[in-house]
């Protein structure tokens, strides 16, 4: 066995031991996740995506088929939320293959020793392993993403003949996977490939041509079966809101969709959390740029995808939707080529190497720190108020929800519904509610964060949790003759969002 693939192995194994370890309690439900896990099931039935009853072509479904051939093969069910849960190991598993897969990439571009480091680091960042914990799209889409840069650096090696062409229709149709997992990944995949015929002629044209027709396949047959479907208008309606949302032009989600929130103050709040993967993140263009001066080709052409999905990164802050899960793949580009950029810094000043060496164990160190308490840490604060209700509270009580992931990780629910003003508890005949503090105070839930100080000072907690995603989860019981003085006193408190009275 080659010396490497002792050190593969090692990494993977450190991968998979932070991605094991606290997976379904690591990280609070995420609305996307019981989405996710609902779609999954709906194709594993052999049913058209949908939510609430209408087709649903907002992303592709790419991640949702795997997720569904993971159902059919194991016999996986139960309510979303807990469905969500079981597929979390899926993307642990994806997680670690990606951190491999890494690793393999840079000892392509650089050798092992920088390649275990950017391994080291992949495998522990707390940002990815916040993404490979949940069961996020971009876990699988980000493996398909490296996965076929992969590919395509071994096309580079070869000369012209059958095994490079059948390099080149691999790479093409891994990277048509990715897309058909998330359509964004198209700017990290063919665009930087497109990129690269023109910067310095640093791809031939005819093997760009290749690879893109062949990563447009799957895309394709996902687009045939919507039209035979009759449906082609309803997918060119809900992708061309995407499209808005995606450029800004339309804040629906994100940090630029709530104005009552600083994303420096947020940012400075999680730098705790995430500080080294706020650093990969902004290394991403910087590190690209270096990249993609080198005299090396497959140097250059990392270097333009490093660039390229930077740009995004940086655009969905500033303009954008500015959703955490697009830094996912900012974070995959940043470990690709910042050991490019560092290699061809000490070589160009060489009494840099010990200062970059000792960013490099830093920056492993802190990662491994932060990756530690990352999944030591207990935050599955809406499970727990969930199985608490389920238990204490009489089956017949009736419970307000407040919170977009409480409406959809929580019901149905016989007697839970969502009632996020005074006014809904009283007509709803509210008698408890539940609440998450740091969306609602933000801004995020359907209550307004008044809503919540209401709360606390006129209803009692019977139920708290303490998590650093969504804060206090709190279970509070309505004392039902304030709440009746506040509404008759003309006392609202309207919710924010959401359509609900």
């Amino acid at each position: 066995m080659r010396g490497y693939l002792w050190v593969a192995a090692m990494v993977g194994l450190l991968a998979a031991a932070f991605r094991v370890f606290g997976v379904q309690r690591a990280n609070d439900v995420f609305i996307d996740e019981v989405t996710y896990a609902d779609i999954a099931r709906q194709i594993a039935d052999g049913h058209m995506p949908t939510i609430l009853g209408t087709p649903f072509f907002l992303h592709p479904p790419g991640s949702y088929a795997l997720n569904a051939v993971v159902i059919r093969v194991l016999g996986l069910g139960g309510h979303s939320t807990d469905l969500a849960l079981q597929l979390r190991w899926v993307n642990s598993v994806l997680g670690t293959v990606t951190v491999v897969v890494c690793f393999l990439l840079v000892r392509r571009l650089v050798g092992v020793v920088p390649a275990a480091v950017a391994g080291v680091i992949l495998a522990s960042d707390p940002f990815v392993l916040r993404m490979d914990g949940r069961l996020m799209m971009e876990t699988p889409a980000g493996l398909a993403v490296l996965s076929g840069w992969l590919l395509f650096l071994l096309v580079l090696e070869r000369n012209q003949g059958r095994s490079r062409l059948w390099l080149e229709i691999s790479t093409g149709l891994v990277f048509g996977l990715a897309i058909a997992m998330k359509d964004m990944t198209a700017v990290f995949t063919v665009v930087p490939l497109l990129a690269a015929v023109v910067w310095r002629r640093t791809v031939p044209l005819q093997t760009a041509l290749r690879i893109l027709a062949c990563s447009i396949v799957p895309y394709l047959i996902y687009l045939g079966l919507i039209a035979a479907s009759g449906l082609f208008p309803e997918f060119m309606n809900q992708k061309s809101v995407g499209v808005l949302r995606m450029v800004g032009a339309v804040q629906m989600t994100g940090f630029n969709s709530v104005h009552s929130v600083s994303l420096t103050d947020r940012l400075i709040d999680l730098a705790g959390r995430f500080g080294t993967s706020y650093l990969l993140l902004g290394l991403s263009v910087v590190a690209g740029v270096v990249a993609a001066m080198s005299p090396l080709v497959e140097r250059r052409v990392m270097g333009l995808f490093s660039i390229l999905t930077g740009f995004v990164g940086v655009y969905s802050v500033f303009f954008g939707a500015a959703e955490e899960q697009f830094g996912y793949c900012v974070v995959l580009a940043a470990v690709v080529s910042t050991p490019v950029a560092a290699v061809m810094v000490v070589k160009w000043r060489p009494r840099l190497r010990g200062v970059v060496g000792a960013f490099a164990a830093v920056m492993a160190v802190l990662s491994l720190f932060l990756g530690i308490q990352a999944r030591s840490v207990v935050d599955d604060g809406l499970v727990r108020a969930r199985d608490w209700m389920t238990a204490e509270l009489p089956p017949s009580s009736k419970v307000a929800l407040t919170s977009v992931t409480g409406e959809f990780a929580l019901q149905p629910h016989e007697g839970w519904a969502v009632l996020p003003s005074l006014q809904s508890l009283r007509d709803g005949g509210a008698e408890y509610v539940l609440t998450q503090g740091r969306p609602l105070s933000e801004g995020y839930g359907f209550a307004s964060p008044e809503f919540l100080g209401w709360l606390q000072e006129n209803a009692q907690p019977v139920f708290t949790f303490t998590g650093p995603t969504s804060g206090d989860t709190v279970v509070w019981m309505l004392d039902r003759a304030k709440l009746e003085a506040a509404v008759d006193g003309g006392l609202v408190l309207p919710p924010v969002t959401g359509g609900y009275p």
